[in-house]
């Protein structure tokens, strides 16, 4: 896939929020192809190490040959995996940390690795080969109950028990083990009205729901807030770019809480828990691609981006 050509999503936000003026070290926790990465290193050339992160070792690979620089540490391993990253290359902190929660656009256009209905391939959707469970193995071995909740879950799919019947029944007479296959019975459940009057593909949220399951997206989202902050220096700033809902509310709550300080009841003189806030949200809102980009790269519609930067010890945020 050589003439892959990658065009990653708010740059301009990135390069603007994704880190200090005087930052040396950066962590871009889910690298790609490095398109976020190239930006970076272009407008902070006073880097010393960008930490590259990716659990999907086949596109850590081919993005050598797509960019490549001598600051530049490839580390095949999860998001959450980076204080062990760090450990291993004895950087004690970073200055900055990108998180970009979107399916790679080299991923989705590889039929064999089964990410996308509109290229008919096998129903894989591992992000890390290495992981045993496939999309295939979910779509026909979930009990109906648990089908719904997938779906309903984490893609918020309406006619969720309407698909998983009808997955049910398919499966019946012969596995499923196509994404053109799933696809066209997802579609067939949909009810027809349904399809005409929607904007996206019925399969769309579907589809979703399936890679977030096999991914353990979510929970790995969750692992890896755990431990972000810790491996920020004071000053250091957070990035995460998000596509959905689910990913975002996550994002949204867990910087809303690290920015709260005192948590004492109001009826409370004076405070006496001691909390403080341990970061500056940067993003008043979630940034969102403006029209221009969009019409470039349609992709880059439904995401939205949140920063924060590390408070010191002694600091307040700045209001």
């Amino acid at each position: 896939m050589n003439h892959f050509q990658h065009t990653p999503v708010l740059v301009d936000a990135v390069i603007k929020n994704a880190l200090p003026e005087n930052a040396r070290y950066f962590a871009d926790c889910t690298f790609g192809l490095g398109g976020h990465s190239k930006a970076i290193l272009e407008h902070y050339p006073q880097l010393v190490t960008l930490i590259a992160i990716d659990r999907d070792r086949q596109i850590l690979d081919h993005s050598c040959s797509v960019f490549d620089d001598a600051r530049i540490q490839r580390i095949q391993a999860r998001a959450s995996e980076l204080p062990m990253a760090m450990q291993q290359l004895h950087i004690d902190g970073v200055d900055g940390i990108l998180l970009d929660l979107g399916v790679s656009s080299y991923q989705l256009e590889a039929p064999e690795r089964g990410f996308s209905f509109s290229r008919p391939g096998p129903l894989d959707m591992r992000m890390d080969t290495e992981n045993r469970t496939t999309a295939e193995d979910i779509v026909n071995d979930r009990e109906r109950d648990e089908l719904i909740k997938i779906f309903r879950e984490y893609g918020e799919e309406k006619f969720s028990p309407r698909i998983a019947d009808a997955i049910i029944r398919s499966r019946q007479n012969e596995r499923i083990t196509r994404t053109d296959q799933l696809a066209n019975i997802i579609a067939g459940a949909v009810p027809a009205a349904c399809r005409r009057n929607s904007s996206i593909h019925p399969a769309t949220r579907v589809f979703q729901a399936i890679r977030i399951a096999v991914n353990h997206e979510l929970e790995e989202l969750e692992d890896f807030l755990a431990v972000a902050l810790g491996c920020l220096r004071p000053g250091g700033h957070l990035s995460i770019i998000s596509f959905h809902s689910l990913e975002d509310r996550l994002v949204k709550s867990f910087m809303q809480e690290r920015a709260r300080g005192c948590v004492c009841p109001p009826r409370f003189p004076v405070c006496v828990c001691g909390k403080k806030p341990e970061i500056e949200i940067l993003t008043r809102k979630a940034v969102f691609a403006e029209e221009s980009e969009i019409s470039q790269n349609p992709r880059s519609r439904s995401a939205r981006m949140r920063s924060c930067r590390k408070c010191s010890a002694k600091e307040a945020p700045r209001s």
